[in-house]
């Protein structure tokens, strides 16, 4: 699959060093280091919970508790997406399209949708044991990359010159795809999305 360019296309290096980079192109939010540590911490637990379902006597508890985590992982990265106009490309590019909200979305449709959500019985199909091994090394790497992204935005504000702050928001913005890809092939494996997740 080609890549496609979500980096600046013009250079910044004429500007002073007080400039920051473009919101659009380089999304800054402050509530997006948050929203990805918290969606970093859920792939955790939803690896840690199928592997205890297949390998323990206690898949209906564990089971039903992944199946919630994976619901708070929809919901962070729709938050996600509100705040990173790139992230919310990329995701869709890899037919994650539920996985994005839409900023003109109310806060009142979004909560009835919620409330709909939660009020859905919907069964969780197990993985297969001989995946459990991928989806541990895909959830790292998606972990990997949430908290790597969140360094180079950090970097980015840190950074004093404007070429230093285009690199990092280049780097930001490329380990985005690697988000949407890891999450793409990780659902295959856990068999995500729950069927109420993409209304």
């Amino acid at each position: 699959m080609a890549k496609t360019n979500y980096y600046p296309q013009k250079s910044n290096y004429g500007c002073p060093p007080s400039c920051t980079p473009d919101m659009d192109e380089c999304p800054n939010h402050p509530d997006l280091y948050l929203l990805r540590e918290a969606a970093a911490d859920e792939r955790g637990a939803i690896a840690d919970y199928l592997s205890c379902a297949v390998e323990t006597c206690l898949d209906e508890i564990f089971l039903d508790v992944a199946e919630d985590e994976m619901q708070h992982y929809v919901e962070t990265m729709r938050l996600i997406s509100v705040f990173d106009a790139v992230q919310a490309k990329m995701l869709e590019e890899e037919d994650l399209d539920f996985l994005v909200m839409k900023s003109r979305v109310g806060k009142a449709k979004w909560a009835t949708a919620k409330n709909i959500i939660q009020e859905q019985d919907v069964q969780l199909i197990p993985p297969n044991k001989k995946d459990l091994t991928a989806i541990h090394c895909l959830t790292k790497a998606l972990q990997g990359e949430l908290h790597a992204i969140n360094k180079y935005q950090q970097s980015m504000n840190q950074a004093k010159d404007p070429r230093v702050k285009e690199l990092f928001c280049e780097l930001m913005n490329d380990e985005k795809e690697h988000v949407a890809e890891f999450t793409a092939a990780l659902f295959k494996l856990t068999h995500e999305p729950l069927s109420e997740e993409t209304d």
